[in-house]
């Protein structure tokens, strides 16, 4: 994908709304999707973050990060996808093993 690189910052922000979800932080979760919106608009949402999240746009654009950043971005990544497959958000499957074995790479290499 040739602008992946500029979705970064998007992919960024959806994560930071998933991941602060992930860890059911409330007032964290309200911060982050105030900061989604406060950058890309009022018509993104929680349910939108994780929809983009769960994307191959952010993937791609994951893809892109440094790579202390992957980890991160890569459990967003997952988690959005099993979110998604599981209350039917958005036409996506389950994370599978490819998905996993790139995030436990990621984990590995920064160990």
């Amino acid at each position: 994908m040739a602008n992946a690189v500029f979705e970064l910052p998007k992919t960024r922000l959806c994560a930071a709304v998933v991941l602060s979800w992930g860890y059911v932080d409330q007032q964290t979760l309200e911060t982050t999707t105030t900061a989604l919106q406060a950058e890309l608009g009022n018509g993104w949402s929680t349910t939108s973050a994780f929809q983009f999240m769960a994307g191959k746009t952010a993937k791609a654009a994951l893809d892109t990060a440094a790579a202390d950043e992957q980890v991160s971005l890569l459990t967003a990544y997952n988690l959005a996808k099993l979110v998604c497959s599981e209350f039917g958000l958005a036409a996506v499957n389950q994370p599978d093993h490819i998905d996993r074995a790139e995030l436990m790479a990621a984990v590995s290499a920064r160990h």
